[in-house]
């Protein structure tokens, strides 16, 4: 029992993150006209954000931070799952993990195209994790900034070489990361913690684990994308992406997310234009059967999707504040060797993501 229980605690990746997570932001709390306050700069600078027209306001969204703007965020991810199962002899197994992520970026130059180039850093990386079989409860803390060679695991390793290395990434005016890169430091400081030893392949496979794909999936998560054409108060615009979702810890199905995100809100707060967004999450499964070597696991029903708000700062180009919640139940038929079982796991996914003043 302990050993499954040690196997599965194993914490997991720093690109482990849930790729269809939506973000939450709180709002503050202005009033709508304050804009009409503040100096004739400031005036000018939102007016060619948000306009008024017979049919309502109208947004031009867009990221445009200056050069040299400096952004501390928090981000906090938690993650939830429950299974049962044969394999659990009936009972429920729970494993949860708390993700902490304190990084910086720094906004190094903006192109004539409004691409922009930051760069980034974490400062510390925090991770707690616990999972309870019947009466049995593994737990586990690791902290980037706490020295602990007896916590020592590759993606200890992974996470104690991102900690304190900067790179870089560029993102477009419209929320899409294009590129990240610089990551050298990051690669060699990892190379180093595994004693140097490593063989040219085994080293191409680090940096594909820490490498631009990854970490552009993850900082995607905390920029919102936006549309290309300009949209009214009240209106809203779709995106679509497919991804993989791991069931029951190792079987892999092909996804479709559809998002759908309306204007709910448009809020001055100071010299600030902040846009309140109302994002929902439709999830479609492309295959709910995996076969592989005999073995079969088939989704036989299935209820998945997520809500949330959004507030960004369109003034400064940047995330105020997000949070998220999303929730997958799965029923699930298991089969193998001419026999077969019924199962079920639940997963829920919070993102809280905060700017630090």
């Amino acid at each position: 029992m302990f050993r499954t229980l040690k196997k599965v605690l194993r914490i997991t990746s720093l690109f482990v993150m849930v790729a269809f997570s939506l973000f939450v932001l709180n709002s503050c709390n202005k009033k709508e006209g304050e804009v009409t306050k503040k100096d004739d700069k400031t005036v000018q600078k939102n007016s060619d954000l948000v306009t008024k027209e017979d049919k309502g306001q109208k947004v031009n969204l867009k990221i445009v931070p200056k050069t040299g703007d400096k952004f501390r965020y928090k981000m906090t991810a938690k993650n939830s799952s429950k299974v049962n199962s044969p394999e659990t002899g009936g009972q429920d197994y729970t494993s949860d993990q708390e993700m902490t992520y304190y990084y910086i970026q720094e906004v190094t130059d903006v192109n004539e195209s409004g691409y922009i180039t930051f760069k980034m850093k974490y400062d510390s990386i925090i991770v707690i994790s616990r999972a309870t079989l019947k009466d049995s409860t593994i737990s586990a803390t690791f902290n980037t900034n706490i020295k602990d060679t007896a916590n020592s695991s590759f993606e200890t390793m992974m996470y104690n070489a991102m900690a304190g290395q900067d790179f870089k990434f560029r993102l477009s005016p419209k929320g899409e990361i294009a590129d990240v890169y610089e990551l050298e430091k990051i690669h060699e400081k990892f190379f180093k913690a595994l004693g140097d030893t490593l063989k040219a392949d085994e080293k191409a496979k680090i940096k594909e684990s820490i490498g631009s794909e990854a970490l552009k999936s993850i900082i995607q998560n905390q920029f919102q994308k936006f549309p290309d054409k300009e949209i009214y108060k009240d209106s809203s615009w779709t995106i679509s992406s497919e991804t993989n979702l791991p069931v029951y810890q190792v079987f892999v199905f092909p996804i479709k997310n559809l998002l759908t995100y309306k204007i709910k809100d448009i809020r001055i707060d100071k010299d600030d234009i902040l846009i309140v967004i109302d994002p929902l999450l439709g999830i479609e499964f492309i295959e709910k059967e995996y076969k592989e070597k005999g073995i079969s696991v088939k989704i036989t029903d299935s209820q998945a999707g997520g809500h949330g708000e959004v507030i960004f700062n369109l003034s400064k180009g940047c995330v105020q504040k997000k949070e998220t919640k999303v929730n997958i139940d799965l029923d699930l038929k298991l089969s193998a060797k001419g026999q077969s079982a019924k199962a079920n796991e639940t997963k829920t996914t919070n993102i809280l993501v905060e700017l630090i003043p």
